[in-house]
């Protein structure tokens, strides 16, 4: 019995600003692998790249194409197809998928003369309904990481699934088995003939003379390993060898054009068990050795972010495709659309599952971008409306003005996202604190205009950046008041028992201007006792261009009894609370310097300031170590509190936005 083995190579992640990134690699790992292949004809090897990574390889490394097309005209290695930007298939309209598919081929085809007839998929996330869009794109085949098949029909033979008269072949990737530089050549064959040996004796006896393949994936890193240490051409060395008679280098269109078994088969939606570990319990990794189909959408729940994302994707997805008018300016905001849509801003980054914002926000900075240009399409009116944006069966506000877009979410009251049109990034794509990477966990969601009720204790720890309060606002679910589109206005309202005994009322008023946002509190004590306590609204803004190594914390200016002064934000504002120096603040800006813009919070009466940068840690999934993966900069006003029963008190904050180039604006006395 001999075994078809088809080795391969992933693509790179995908950051397509970083071209020295893409060059280090074709250095480091692509030349020593194109010239090792050229060198051993015997060896076999697919490569899967994304669309920037191939083009920049087109442009910068013509030589490289030009030895790939001798290979496949040698038929000793084969480029797989997939999605442009290598994205999460299931999360993109059924247009979106063809389009990348198609956009990734013709380049390919272009560059090397030979379209793609199978693919591979980002994280190997599946669902059913991507068998009939693959082959409508002309795909015969797809690799599918090995966890996604249930283990009595993985024999080691290329599966088939079909659905509504179309079928694909799917052949396993079997990562379990994928060698070490210091694994002998013989244990790594002894350990493909056993897997097949094992697989063969669930099989069913008209599947025995089946074609037996294995296919294997390597990373950049787990490839460069095995060519420095010389396994790769002892392995080649072994497979050249007349006498052996167990192992065969292929490529995975040679096997499936050979096959004439296939094991039928359904998989259900599901993903690579390298990504599913982490998609059961938030940012830990659970291994499970039984098959548990764990999707896409169970991901999405676990980790908000990235649900916020997918949910601003799939709306800028709607506008691009009920855009009329100029057809080119549509391709550009298709294209932009397509950008953002790259896998690594929903699952994974260039170091891990969580590891760090700056994909996530260049996704966002694209779908700006596209949205921008749709706007051009067709004449732009500013609204207001309302509709369940996010699928949580609540009612959002969707704020889209000329200079930013905004949705209001009725979980706390507060702003959840805000997009500006200067293409910066999300300011609201915040993370909470995590007992385990932080030491201490925020109790609610942070976002702009989060409310607060302390008692004075509660505040003092507020204060010192700990952990605290009672839920109060913060966590509750705001009910409409009032809402109308015309007037751009909305009106929430909330009941509440603060300490456990007194009722208190919070009435919420937003108005929604080209410029900014005017937020009208009013706060009533609906008790029979007197109320006492302090009043608070927090808003954090997240670093929209964070650098782990080197981040800058925003600039901060305040007003204070007439005098204007910048404080310095690289630690938190406890030592000047505690003089008293943000005591009778009438105004602040906030800016993001990186980005040239400028938030302006003028409250209609002095308040307290406090502030505190906060950098979040999360693990990669590689090495399980915590690094820094986003920063948010937390800013809150507060006020006293002192209401006698039935007594009812009004705070308004005007907050403002304007770019830094333009002449900036003083704050108001």
């Amino acid at each position: 019995m001999s075994v078809h083995i088809c080795f391969g190579v992933k693509s790179s992640m995908i950051d397509s600003f970083q071209s020295d990134v893409l060059e280090k690699e074709y250095q480091n790992i692509y030349k020593p692998v194109a010239k090792f292949l050229y060198s051993h004809p015997a060896f076999c090897l697919s490569f899967s790249f994304n669309g920037p990574q191939f083009e920049f390889y087109r442009r910068k490394h013509p030589e490289f194409i030009e030895i790939l097309q001798m290979l496949i005209g040698r038929k000793q290695i084969e480029i797989l197809g997939g999605g442009f930007y290598d994205p999460v298939f299931p999360l993109l309209f059924p247009r979106d998928r063809t389009g990348q598919i198609e956009l990734l081929s013709s380049s390919i085809r272009e560059a090397v003369g030979k379209r793609p007839r199978g693919l591979s998929m980002c994280a190997s996330i599946w669902e059913s309904s991507l068998l009939s869009c693959f082959s409508t794109c002309g795909m015969e085949f797809v690799m599918l990481d090995e966890t996604l098949v249930p283990p009595e029909k993985n024999t080691c033979i290329p599966l088939i699934m079909s659905d509504k008269g179309k079928s694909i072949i799917i052949l396993p990737v079997e990562n379990s088995l994928k060698p070490q530089p210091n694994v002998q050549i013989s244990g790594f064959i002894d350990a493909v003939t056993a897997k097949v040996q094992k697989s063969q004796r669930n099989s069913e006896a008209h599947i025995q003379s089946g074609e037996k393949v294995i296919s294997i994936q390597f990373s950049h890193k787990e490839l460069k390993k095995l060519l420095e240490s010389g396994w790769l051409e002892n392995l080649s060395t072994v497979i050249s060898d007349e006498k052996n008679e167990k192992c065969i280098l292929s490529i995975p269109s040679n096997v499936v054009k050979n096959s004439v078994v296939f094991q039928p088969v359904f998989i259900p939606a599901g993903m690579s068990g390298e990504i599913a570990q982490w998609a059961i319990k938030p940012y830990k990794a659970v291994k499970t050795t039984s098959y548990f189909p764990v999707t896409i959408y169970d991901f999405l729940q676990l980790y908000p972010q990235s649900r916020a994302l997918y949910d601003r994707m799939m709306y800028v997805s709607m506008l691009v495709n009920q855009s009329h008018g100029d057809k080119i300016r549509k391709k550009v905001a298709r294209d932009k659309l397509w950008e953002a849509q790259n896998g690594n801003s929903f699952i994974c980054t260039a170091e891990g599952a969580f590891v760090n914002s700056s994909f996530r926000q260049n996704s966002y900075k694209n779908l700006v971008e596209a949205e921008k240009i749709v706007r051009e399409c067709n004449e732009f009116e500013e609204s207001v409306s309302c509709f369940d944006y996010n699928g949580d069966g609540l009612n959002e506000y969707i704020i889209r003005m000329q200079n930013y877009f905004a949705v209001v979410n009725l979980l706390g009251g507060a702003i959840r996202e805000f997009d500006l049109m200067q293409a910066s990034g999300n300011y609201a794509d915040n993370l909470s604190r995590v007992q385990e990477f932080e030491n201490c966990n925020d109790n609610y969601e942070r976002g702009l205009f989060v409310d607060h009720i302390f008692t004075d204790e509660e505040f003092s720890d507020y204060l010192l950046n700990k952990p605290t309060g009672n839920g109060v606002f913060s966590k509750m679910i705001y009910t409409e008041s009032k809402f109308s589109a015309q007037h751009k206005e909305i009106q929430l309202s909330v009941c509440a028992l603060f300490k456990n005994r007194q009722n208190v009322s919070l009435r919420k008023k937003i108005l929604a201007s080209s410029s900014g946002l005017t937020i009208q509190y009013i706060l009533k004590n609906e008790s029979s006792r007197q109320l006492k306590a302090k009043f608070a609204v927090e808003s954090s803004f997240a670093q929209t261009n964070f650098n782990a190594q080197d981040f800058n914390a925003y600039r901060l200016e305040i007003l204070t009894d007439g005098q204007k002064q910048e404080i310095d934000t690289k630690s938190s504002s406890k030592a000047l609370n505690a003089s008293g120096k943000l005591a009778n603040v009438e105004g602040f800006q906030l800016t993001d310097t990186d980005n040239s813009i400028s938030f302006m919070f003028e409250p209609n009466e002095q308040c307290g300031l406090s502030f505190f940068p906060i950098v979040f840690n999360r693990p990669e999934y590689t090495t399980g170590e915590n690094v820094p993966a986003s920063m948010t900069f937390a800013n809150t006003l507060f006020w006293d509190i002192n209401l006698e029963p039935g007594m009812e008190m009004e705070k308004t904050i005007n907050f403002s936005i304007f770019n830094m180039h333009k002449k900036r604006r003083t704050v108001k006395k």
